[in-house]
């Protein structure tokens, strides 16, 4: 896809112009990636109405504790849903106001914090009771509505509330688009934001605005449209221009070694302590590669890079079934059956070779897509490798990859082409990432441990490249310094804090609220898992906390 240079005028009349020289290209683009999405749409809603929102249990809503993990939050994320309108990938559970937190067997709040087991249904319930007011209200138009404020505890989440809107309403009133982003930059100079409805009203103004433009364009096929001219605009920013005049582009010369090695080895895993930004760095190289070097900002990837990148979170209850292909229940209406489908990656495969695929060729040399594809594989040694990846393990060695790895499935039987095998194309590359200190890393399978390269994130690393402020830093590396001091600490350097931990004071400053904050809220628990069960734990903790709070020398 070409990449837009020139300077945009960013207003109604400016996309208008963007939109009629390239109108052609535009709808016949649209029109295809509205088809796969009409299709996932019909599918929820059919499976999710709205009807069933109001009687899902909590366990329905959780994501990682649902059947299968097939619960409301998880289809929309990682799931069959996922691709559904707009993508609400990454970030933490606490998105979704409640969460199933495995390693402590309890439900916490957005706050991270364990939820009593007495208050749990009670919360579910408000919960639940907003996010059915807010879309309703949404697909009534009535924005002046309670639910359109801060009391509405779905009000600050617009990304899933704006994908369940676009799914619920019968009339394509909204497009699938955040716009709780580039807000100052794009949305803002189509649209003024108003108090009074926030980005909801504004997405229905400037869907409604477009539209009457527009015929053509309502919110189902001016979603994609919309995201083009969001790239475009950003890719002409004055920044942007400035390089372009000087011949360079974004600055992506600190992944050049990571995006290397990936690229010689096919598969890499990222490992380190927490908080080291494993999976955004993780994020950053498979986007340089799927753009050429463009860019590392996943946002900024266009619709059809963004089909070139795969992603999933392993955990204890994942399963080949889930990963590769397995048997899945159907229902007529009448009768249930099962139905052969395709796991997250065979899928994901798939799409990066269709060629193959399709023509059933036998010639390796032949291949039918050369652009990279890169699947993120988020903790994965959370999850049972040898139970997920079955027969795959031959297919992933990066001597064997394509046709001359193909091996046959546990189900091949199944297929109408009972010779027909699964192979990893030459062009698909994994990224695995992991924390050193998580107990499951001792059961990693030795057999994926020699077809993976482990590249380690130290917490040094992370500091270097996520935090800004000098202060921050310097309280960052004291607490580190103490955790593997013998005569303190006494841990190893996988033990170490990463940087993500401390975003936030290097966000908004080191004031001493903020420090003690962190301390009480963030890291004060995770040292106390540390040394869990020690019996010189109490005198370790104090350590760690004067060390922390200790002022910086004067020079």
């Amino acid at each position: 896809m070409v990449v837009e240079k020139a300077i945009i005028d960013v207003s109604l009349e400016g996309f208008s112009r963007w939109y009629l020289e390239r109108k052609e290209s535009l709808l016949q683009e649209a029109k295809i990636w509205n088809e796969k999405n009409q299709s996932l749409v019909n599918d929820f809603l059919n499976e999710w109405p709205l009807e069933r929102l109001r009687d899902m249990t909590i366990d329905e809503y959780v994501a990682g504790k649902g059947a299968q993990s097939k619960s409301f939050c998880y289809e929309l994320e990682y799931g069959k849903y996922a691709d559904m309108y707009l993508g609400i990938r990454g970030g933490n559970a606490r998105k979704f106001g409640i969460y199933w937190n495995n390693k402590s067997g309890t439900y916490f709040n957005q706050n991270n914090q364990s939820i009593p087991e007495s208050e749990v249904q009670t919360k579910f319930s408000s919960l639940k009771t907003d996010l059915i007011e807010i879309i309703t209200s949404g697909i009534l138009q009535s924005f002046n509505d309670i639910s359109f404020t801060k009391k509405n505890s779905f009000y600050s989440r617009p990304a899933i509330v704006m994908k369940l809107l676009c799914a619920y309403s019968e009339k394509p009133i909204f497009s699938g688009i955040n716009m709780n982003k580039d807000q100052k930059t794009v949305w803002g100079k189509l649209v003024a934001l108003e108090e009074i409805g926030g980005v909801y009203k504004q997405n229905f103004d400037i869907t409604t605005a477009i539209s009457k433009r527009h015929t053509e364009l309502d919110g189902k096929l001016l979603s994609p449209v919309l995201w083009r001219f969001r790239n475009a605009v950003l890719q002409s920013s004055e920044k942007d221009k400035q390089l372009s005049e000087t011949g360079s582009q974004e600055d992506v010369s600190h992944l050049n070694e990571y995006n290397n090695l990936l690229l010689q080895a096919k598969n890499i895993v990222l490992r380190g302590a927490p908080g080291t930004g494993k999976t955004y760095l993780a994020q950053q190289i498979a986007t340089c590669i799927i753009s050429s070097g463009r860019t590392a900002d996943i946002e900024n990837l266009t619709v059809e890079e963004s089909k070139q990148l795969g992603f999933v979170q392993f955990h204890p209850s994942y399963d080949y079934t889930d990963f590769v292909e397995g048997l899945r229940p159907t229902s007529t209406g009448i009768e249930v059956g099962f139905e052969l489908e395709p796991g997250i990656f065979k899928a994901f495969c798939e799409r990066a070779d269709d060629k193959y695929l399709k023509h059933k060729l036998t010639d390796d040399t032949l291949v039918g897509n050369t652009k990279p594809y890169v699947f993120i594989i988020d903790e994965i040694n959370r999850g049972e490798i040898s139970k997920i990846f079955g027969e795959l393990f031959f297919s992933l060695d990066p001597g064997y990859r394509g046709l001359r790895g193909g091996v046959l499935t546990q189900y091949s039987n199944l297929h109408e082409d009972q010779d027909e095998k699964f192979f990893i194309p030459q062009n698909v590359y994994i990224i695995g990432t992991m924390n050193d200190i998580d107990r499951s890393v001792d059961t990693f399978d030795f057999a994926m441990r020699r077809r993976f390269t482990f590249i380690e994130i130290s917490a040094e690393q992370s500091a270097n490249s996520m935090l800004k402020n000098d202060e921050t830093k310097a309280l960052m590396t004291r607490i580190n310094e103490a955790i593997i001091d013998k005569t303190k600490g006494g841990l190893t350097k996988d033990y170490q804090i990463g940087a993500s931990y401390f975003l936030t004071i290097d966000e908004e400053g080191t004031s001493s609220e903020a420090i003690r904050a962190l301390w009480d809220n963030k890291l004060f628990p995770l040292l106390t898992d540390y040394f869990r069960g020690e019996h010189e734990s109490e005198r370790k903790l104090k350590y760690l906390e004067d060390a922390y709070f200790a002022m910086p020398e004067e020079d």
